[in-house]
């Protein structure tokens, strides 16, 4: 096997691989702009909604207002939050218009309300909202702090009335103090989904490169001409093999990077919002990680994609076959959004599921050396072996050119 060989089989398909418009779409564009687009302007599309659904005026019934205390209507009907509408102009019909969407919200003031408060008896308010409706849900929480904060002047005029302070409701405050650094939060808060992306990008990347580079040369007819040059079969499968693995850990290492800017950068001008938000902290050892253990797992998708390229009648079949693949990558990737799930030896040997922790934990600031040995090395022996595998089906006819 000559390594000059290797590098002009290699240079030749990486060429032809850059020339493919679907390679360069799942290589570069997707990674790069789509993954950006996706993150910010989801995220600021929902805030934008939830802020717009808080500030509309919501629609209220209330049955039976006179029975509620003076200063309480007046609270509602000077309230730029509610619109109260006449309990007459629906009648006995309140409830199903609130069903329909005429309403947003309908509150039923019991006979006896005001004379309990002044007796300082118990006693209730229901509230009526459509728990499926967005707008009705916005209009209850906000009913409900707006009964809240009377509720607490009551509760604070009671106390006053009776020269009690109302420092007696609150014997102690609970002060909350985080002890987790600020990577070690951004890894709680992102660390579930960028492995998962990461992961699910290295396979899209090679895929196209893999269909083209195999079953692409069949169909094209290229692929008897290409094997009667000086250079053997293994030689071959490793120069497309190269292509393949440079594709999917391109894909990938790109999908980290944009997915990292767009998750510090997405709350830019929420003020507040944005300065509570967790951000990641990239720093030479987590990208040294981060390389150490995608290279092996790319170097597992492209022997895998290879064999099935290479097994393939058409581009179509070969689609399938990967497509079916593909669902087999998505649960053991999404390990890293179950709670509790730890690295640990058993599963540092499992590919795909060491590599979402691993990455995990690099973003948290986490390292685990034994474990990141063990998966390094286990992840390289499957690699070693699936590249074997597609050599020698490169190797048999049968297989190369079955009808």
């Amino acid at each position: 096997m000559q390594l000059k060989n290797i590098k002009t089989i290699f240079a030749k398909e990486l060429k032809d691989t850059l020339r493919d418009r679907r390679t360069l779409i799942f290589m570069l564009v997707v990674p790069i702009v789509a993954m950006p687009l996706l993150m910010t302007g989801i995220s600021r599309l929902m805030i934008s909604q939830v802020k717009k659904i808080e500030a509309q005026v919501s629609s209220l019934v209330v049955q039976n207002v006179q029975e509620l205390p003076g200063d309480l209507q007046d609270t509602l009907r000077t309230s730029s939050q509610f619109k109260l509408i006449d309990e007459t102009v629906y009648g006995d019909k309140a409830l199903d218009s609130l069903k329909s969407g005429a309403l947003d919200l309908v509150m039923v003031v019991p006979p006896n309300f005001r004379s309990a408060i002044e007796l300082e008896s118990p006693t209730d308010v229901e509230i009526y909202y459509d728990k499926a409706d967005d707008m009705s849900n916005a209009a209850e929480d906000k009913l409900t702090a707006l009964l809240k904060r009377y509720k607490d002047r009551t509760i604070a005029a009671r106390l006053v009335k009776r020269n009690i302070s109302t420092e007696l409701l609150t014997p102690f405050e609970e002060v909350r103090n985080s002890i987790a650094s600020p990577q070690k939060l951004a890894g709680q808060t992102f660390g579930r989904m960028l492995p998962y992306f990461f992961i699910l990008m290295c396979f899209l990347g090679a895929m196209y490169p893999a269909i083209d580079l195999c079953v692409g040369e069949k169909e094209r007819g290229t692929l008897e001409t290409l094997l009667v040059a000086p250079a053997t079969r293994g030689e071959f499968v490793l120069g497309k093999y190269g292509v393949i693995l440079l594709a999917g850990m391109v894909a990938g290492l790109l999908c980290m990077v944009s997915m990292t800017y767009s998750l510090n950068n997405m709350m830019v001008g929420m003020g507040d919002m944005a300065a509570a938000m967790p951000k990641i902290e990239v720093n030479l050892s987590m990208i040294a990680l981060i390389l150490m253990i995608v290279i092996p797992l790319a170097g597992i998708f492209a022997a895998i994609l290879l064999s099935v390229s290479i097994f393939a009648k058409s581009a179509k079949e070969a689609q399938g076959y990967m497509g079916f693949l593909n669902m087999f990558l998505i649960f053991p990737a999404f390990i890293s959004f179950l709670p509790g799930v730890e690295l640990n030896w058993t599963l540092s040997v499992i590919p795909v599921m060491n590599t979402s922790l691993i990455v995990r934990d690099a973003i948290a600031g986490e390292v685990h050396w034994q474990f990141i040995i063990t998966a390094f090395v286990s992840t390289f022996v499957l690699a070693s072996l699936a590249l074997w595998f597609a050599k020698t089906w490169f190797e048999r006819e049968e297989v190369l050119f079955r009808m």
